[in-house]
């Protein structure tokens, strides 16, 4: 299986699939499952492509879900995947077409038991950019229980940061270079703006799973480095959100501090954090199939950015976060899946399915 996995990790980065592009990547997939024997069911997704569902039935106990796209490559690079060092190496090796993979070889695996097997497998699109994929899906009748496979270091995350993501705008004065006095220099005005963001009262609070509430500055930009005081700067900023806070209360402080430094601002996105009782059927579950193929006690951890898994319980499903590869790596150059963590993390949802005939 390890040749198999390796073998379709490769070919799977080797197709570009950025967000609202993913249309080479679900024909590959469909051809594959096809040639199984078996159907995908088409779920069109509202101004994209369209979520494949596999053995998607009423009555299932769990889903797995991984998602096909990625972040746009650097510099507009195509992606180049490698087998290097005992790794898959490439844009979206472990963000997440590993998880691609291992669903592909699950289905490959029980192709021939599906009818007996309570598991819907889905492949979804767009959750590099607004989720809508897994949006969509959660209008269906979901299971109960849900695995999102996402890069972990094979730690079972129950639960997920949530977010706010801001774009602001900041106005000035322009004036020649030389007479700074005349002007009002819009970039310093933003950072000015963000020093106060970041000792908002909720920034610094923090979660044993997850860690801190944190800012990050995702975009600044203003000015064209010409002779003159800049007269507008752009920025965009992203808050994490931990389960214990109020969404709702810091989307007011943030509002307060920019209506006070007279930005123009509007949030982008809104994204409730979650949690799952570490002593439900799903965590207790996999723990085990994990701690059977490892011979280590299943370690608990939380997931920091957005995932479906957010979606998905809005649907009733409540799903823990799962997988190969290590987050901080994923959506730069040094992007990798070690094949070891990823034949780990077939094996123990295989003994996962394995139990629930």
């Amino acid at each position: 299986m390890e040749e198999f996995l390796v073998d379709q990790l490769v070919r799977l980065v080797a197709i570009p699939s950025v967000s609202g592009e993913e249309g080479m990547i679900l024909g590959y997939l469909e051809d594959f499952i096809t040639a199984l024997g078996i159907s995908a069911l088409r779920q069109r997704v509202e101004g994209l492509w369209y979520n494949l569902l596999v053995n998607h039935r009423e009555g299932n106990r769990l889903i797995l879900v991984s998602h096909v796209d990625t972040v746009p490559p650097l510099e507009g690079l195509p992606p180049q995947p490698r087998v290097e060092g005992g790794a898959v190496w490439g844009l979206g090796a472990c963000d997440d077409k590993a998880g691609v993979a291992i669903l592909m070889a699950l289905l490959m695996r029980f192709a021939g038991e599906l009818d007996r097997l309570p598991v819907t497998f889905a492949f979804l699109v767009d959750e590099e950019d607004q989720g809508r994929g897994s949006e969509t899906l959660a209008h269906e009748k979901l299971p109960p229980w849900g695995v999102v496979l996402e890069p972990t270091e094979l730690k079972i995350c129950i639960c997920q940061a949530g977010s706010l993501e801001v774009e602001f705008t900041t106005l000035g004065k322009m004036a020649h270079g030389s007479e700074v006095e005349a002007g009002e220099n819009a970039i310093e005005k933003a950072l000015r703006l963000i020093e106060r963001l970041r000792h908002l009262p909720f920034l610094g609070e923090e979660d044993v799973l997850l860690g801190k509430s944190l800012m990050n500055i995702l975009q600044l930009s203003g000015g064209d480095g010409t002779l003159r005081v800049p007269h507008r700067c752009r920025g965009l900023l992203d808050f994490r959100i931990l389960p214990h806070q109020n969404v709702e209360k810091a989307a007011l402080e943030i509002t307060r501090i920019l209506e006070e430094e007279g930005a123009d601002y509007v949030f982008k996105d809104v994204s409730l954090p979650l949690e799952i009782d570490p002593q439900s059927w799903i965590v207790k579950t996999l723990a085990r199939a994990l701690e059977g193929v490892t011979g280590k006690e299943a370690p608990l951890a939380g997931m920091k950015s957005w995932t479906d898994a957010a979606h998905l319980l809005e649907g009733g499903t409540q799903s823990v976060i799962f997988g190969p590869g290590y987050l901080p790596s994923c959506h730069t150059p040094q992007e990798k899946t070690d094949i070891g963590e990823l034949l780990l993390a077939y094996r123990t949802l295989e003994k996962l399915l394995e139990g629930l005939f």
